[in-house]
């Protein structure tokens, strides 16, 4: 049977984190910020982020974001995988996040908004990325996708509006890294457009706003979850649920003879 997912106290129903991914399709994260001093639903410490990513990383091999630009489009890998993506582009992601990662053998990718980078401020939410850090993260086996230029809420604005925000982030990184990384876009707020935006070759990340479906199935729309913040304790329960509904639901047991 399928299993009963945790409930995590004080999160909105549909912003659960317990659905993880389709049956064996790689499980997806997604985080904002890595940094001792911000607030936020997908913001660790530096220590919570690499005791969180220890935990998943126990049941969990790494997958390779490369993979994600094979011919012929990503394929289902044969064992339990996490890919491991980022949001919006802030400076903590390099200056607290890559060590870590480096440490546990995790190559990322980083969905950045492509008109905001270089932007600094001695606030965190408000501290950029610049493109040069970007391309250093690529040097080393990171990818750098495209999160629209300024984060604009796609479902709630007119739709040229959305595709200029799109297709310009997408040129974006197709001039700086080419065409390959230019294939993967995540939507700010995972809001996701009634009208396609997207060139039928890209390969579209929501939130847990999106269905757990086999990315073959819907490639556009590849829903992502999260470790809670503030909510540590909760963390082996739901990555044991993340492993266990990888392999799918399983039949119920026989009843034995009367």
């Amino acid at each position: 049977m399928t299993p009963v997912p945790p409930t995590i106290a004080g999160i909105p129903a549909e912003h659960q984190p317990a659905t993880g991914s389709a049956p064996r399709w790689p499980l997806v994260l997604y985080f904002h910020h890595v940094h001792p001093g911000v607030r936020h639903y997908t913001a660790l410490s530096p220590d919570e982020f690499e005791r969180g990513l220890e935990q998943v990383l126990e049941r969990f091999d790494p997958y390779d974001p490369a993979d994600l630009l094979a011919d012929g489009g990503p394929r289902r890998p044969e064992r339990p995988t996490v890919l491991v993506t980022f949001d919006d582009g802030y400076r903590d992601n390099t200056t607290h996040a890559r060590d870590i990662l480096d440490r546990l053998g995790v190559r990322a990718v980083f969905f950045v908004c492509t008109g905001m980078l270089g932007r600094r401020s001695p606030r965190p939410r408000e501290d950029y990325l610049t493109f040069e850090a970007c391309d250093r993260l690529a040097g080393e086996g990171h990818l750098i996708g495209a999160h629209t230029r300024t984060h604009p809420h796609l479902d709630r604005i007119p739709a040229a509006d959305g595709r200029a925000q799109t297709r310009g982030s997408l040129d974006d990184i197709r001039e700086r890294y080419g065409p390959g990384p230019a294939r993967l876009f995540a939507y700010p707020y995972g809001g996701v457009p009634a009208e396609p935006h997207l060139p039928d070759d890209v390969l579209a990340f929501g939130t847990v706003r999106s269905p757990a479906t086999p990315w073959t199935a819907n490639p556009q729309q590849i829903r992502r979850t999260y470790l809670p913040s503030g909510a540590a304790d909760t963390w082996a329960e739901l990555v044991l649920h993340w492993r266990t509904a990888w392999d799918g639901p399983t039949a119920p047991s026989a009843p034995g003879p009367s």
